[in-house]
């Protein structure tokens, strides 16, 4: 097909293309002949394994985060709180101005409707610093929402104010607003 001619032909004139430079540096140049070092080949099932088990906590993390908005978003939390921060023994127990003892409440426990369950505790705190747990529990017999407990329990001390027996219970299991 092609002669050789042809390609040594070619050869001068790429070698007459080269700089002056190139052909002062390419003296110097050495070629060691020798094996290539063998490429690192270590497993990376380690990486995967890593990778999914902080996929994992990340996902955990996540959905604890969004049940637990779900809980704090509830009618029966918003009521237990409005009727803790208004009860004058509560007041008296925690101090003025009781809200949710941290920036982002954790609220523990389950609300289910459906079910005609509701059982939570969370954390309040008073103007004063006083610390207190907050349980509620209710259950539906029927259409009839009964509270099981709802007790307020200041940390320091451990001392309860029962506000369980005070208070009627909406059709969402949450306590009602109108004794106050």
């Amino acid at each position: 097909m092609f002669s050789t001619r042809v390609f040594t032909a070619a050869r001068p004139v790429i070698t007459r293309t080269l700089s002056a430079q190139t052909k002062r540096l390419a003296h110097k140049t050495n070629v060691v002949q020798r094996e290539l070092p063998r490429a690192n080949t270590k497993s990376r099932i380690p990486y995967y394994i890593g990778g999914a088990v902080v996929g994992t906590l990340v996902w955990i993390g996540c959905l604890g985060t969004a049940l637990n908005y779900q809980r704090l978003s509830s009618s029966v939390v918003t009521g237990t709180l409005f009727m803790v921060r208004y009860d004058p023994r509560v007041i008296s127990l925690l101090g003025d101005k009781i809200d949710y003892a941290d920036k982002w409440p954790w609220i523990t426990g389950t609300v289910n409707h459906f079910k005609g369950k509701v059982c939570i505790a969370f954390d309040v705190a008073g103007a004063n610093g006083e610390r207190g747990r907050v349980r509620f529990s209710s259950i539906r017999r029927g259409q009839v929402w009964r509270t099981e407990e709802f007790v307020v329990i200041r940390e320091s001390d451990g001392k309860e104010v029962d506000l369980g027996d005070d208070h009627e219970l909406t059709e969402t299991g949450a306590p009602a607003a109108a004794g106050l």
